[in-house]
């Protein structure tokens, strides 16, 4: 016989609601990616932390920063914004066509899927993606563009138009 649940105890009932005129909390690339792999295809800290070329401990600090972000974001009703940081793509990477699992590890030859353990997987290179400028800070929210001065980040900038934080145009479509 199954015991019956126990009510929990909280301070509150809290009610999410997006506040758009509050500072948006910064997520990083990296930290997105981490929350991928670990949270949303439920995949191991030692198995990700290959496929993302860094040791466990610093996936896991990752990990950490970007489950608080989010944390953040739920409790005080903030938007978040996804920003390039200090990442790169990897252009050569593996798609899975039964899933749609990307990753990557240039140190490892796959045969099959780590997420669904399919073997209708397929390797994707730079050669069949489209590649957009490197040079243009651009608004997500109303696609105003400015060049991009080097040494400036582009997440620095607000656009003019609608005062949203600017972000770069790289091989990462944010």
């Amino acid at each position: 016989m199954v015991r019956p649940k126990r009510m929990r105890r909280v301070v509150t009932c809290h009610r999410h609601e997006l506040n758009r005129n509050l500072k948006p909390i910064e997520l990083s690339v990296d930290e997105f990616e981490a929350i991928r792999f670990k949270d949303y295809h439920n995949i191991k800290q030692t198995e990700a932390a290959e496929f993302m070329g860094i040791s466990q401990s610093t996936f896991h600090r990752i990990l950490n920063s970007a489950r608080h972000k989010l944390a953040v974001s739920l409790i005080e009703g903030r938007p978040i914004v996804v920003v390039k940081g200090d990442t790169m793509i990897d252009p050569n990477k593996y798609l899975c066509e039964d899933c749609g699992f990307q990753w990557s590890n240039p140190e490892k030859e796959y045969e099959e899927c780590p997420d669904c353990k399919s073997t209708n997987i397929r390797k994707l290179n730079a050669n069949n993606r489209n590649r957009m400028s490197n040079d243009t800070c651009s608004c997500p929210n109303c696609g105003y563009t400015e060049p991009k001065i080097r040494g400036i980040p582009c997440r620095t900038k607000t656009c003019p138009e609608c005062g949203s934080p600017l972000q770069g145009r790289g091989l990462c479509n944010i």
